[in-house]
């Protein structure tokens, strides 16, 4: 990665589509979810099909007869996956607004063959070249990138398009074994896309939990956990909400408006760009209470903002477009003005929004599942 203010990732929000988690479940009421999962085509049912919620630890098998059930859920909105091998994964977005047992039938279509492309699946020299890079993309480049492996890299089918994209998909779950964090990652690759020092990719993601070998292992797991969370994208938001930005090593700033600017340009003297000639200008600090609004249930939180927000986390160094602010740099920009996430700092409707920058940044080396809980 270059050491630049100018990032060379940029992430996407979709493949940070985070479903809610079970806290405030007690004071909204809980859903219980039944269903079936059958062939789409016949009617037959799939038994023990993969039904979970994505990106969480959270998930059950249909029994023999494609039935499933899913308890003691949060009220608001869960992303459903079900899978089967041999057929295309079904990811759907329910709401609830109200607690109960809530019925839910999965039809899933036959897989179909990857069309189109030029795909390399056998061991030879361009395949190990590109899966070298996939694989730095997709576990990122953190110290506990090297407690990370892809278990099965032969269910990646990897195609290079003649403009130089690099792609890839998945005809099975990618497995991702995280020994620094104690999980085992299945990741259905819908897409990925790596051009030109940017990637993209999205899909559904089911975390399994190891069984540590020991109480030492265990302590060690939730000690490095505890470390993946500050400074993510979720403690970020889980301080907007608590109010504590500042508090938590965070500094948010808003664009203002042009309309709403007292000059029209920012003058940097002696070709310094400082933070503060921007501010009461072009930018402003902003508050967490000052960005987050009530959702339409307890589950739910608005952070609400029509122009773009820089964020500095002071407890990690690194290079900004300020000289005066060096400290590792992020730019969030909600194209629709705002997203929907839970308390605690999941994102549960993007809306689209972009994250670029160190956050950006974030891999499968150090990502949580949605239902991950800090201690009180």
């Amino acid at each position: 990665m270059k050491n630049c203010f100018i990032p060379t990732l940029r992430l996407i929000a979709c493949i940070v589509f985070f479903t809610l988690s079970h806290a405030y479940a007690q004071q909204a009421g809980t859903v219980t979810l039944t269903g079936k999962v059958t062939d789409n085509k016949t009617g037959k049912p799939l038994p023990f099909a993969n039904v979970f919620i994505n990106n969480s630890t959270i998930g059950t098998n249909a029994d023999e007869n494609g039935n499933y059930k899913l308890g003691n859920l949060a009220v608001g909105n869960l992303e459903m996956v079900v899978s089967f091998l041999g057929f295309e994964t079904d990811k759907q977005t329910l709401r609830f607004e109200q607690p109960g047992v809530k019925t839910v039938l999965f039809k899933l279509r036959e897989g179909q063959q990857l069309q189109g492309v030029t795909i390399y699946a056998k061991k030879n020299k361009k395949r190990e070249k590109n899966l070298k890079i996939i694989t730095r993309e997709l576990l990122g480049n953190t110290p506990f990138s090297k407690h990370c492996r892809i278990m099965n890299p032969e269910v990646l089918r990897i195609s290079k398009d003649d403009d130089g994209h690099l792609g890839a998909q998945t005809t099975s779950p990618l497995i991702i074994e995280n020994t620094a964090l104690g999980y085992r990652i299945h990741q259905d690759l819908d897409d990925f896309d790596y051009f030109s020092g940017k990637v993209y990719y999205g899909g559904s993601t089911r975390f399994e939990l190891l069984v540590p070998k020991d109480s030492l292992q265990k302590k060690q797991w939730r000690s490095n956990q505890k470390i993946a969370y500050q400074g993510s994208l979720k403690h970020l938001l889980a301080s907007m909400v608590s109010d504590s930005l500042q508090e938590q090593g965070f500094k948010v700033y808003q664009v203002i408006p042009d309309s709403l600017r007292l000059f029209k340009q920012v003058r940097n003297p002696n070709g310094f760009n400082i933070l503060s000639n921007h501010l009461h200008n072009r930018i402003e600090a902003v508050r967490g209470f000052r960005l987050v609004s009530p959702g339409e249930l307890v589950t739910e939180r608005l952070v609400v903002s029509m122009t773009q927000l820089e964020i500095f986390n002071t407890k990690k160094k690194g290079r900004s477009p300020y000289s005066d602010m060096p400290y590792a740099y992020t730019q969030i920009t909600m194209p629709q003005g705002y997203m929907v996430i839970t308390p605690q700092g999941w994102v549960v409707m993007p809306m689209g929004f972009e994250i670029a920058g160190d956050l950006g940044n974030d891999r499968f080396s150090t990502l949580l599942p949605a239902d991950w809980k800090r201690d009180d």
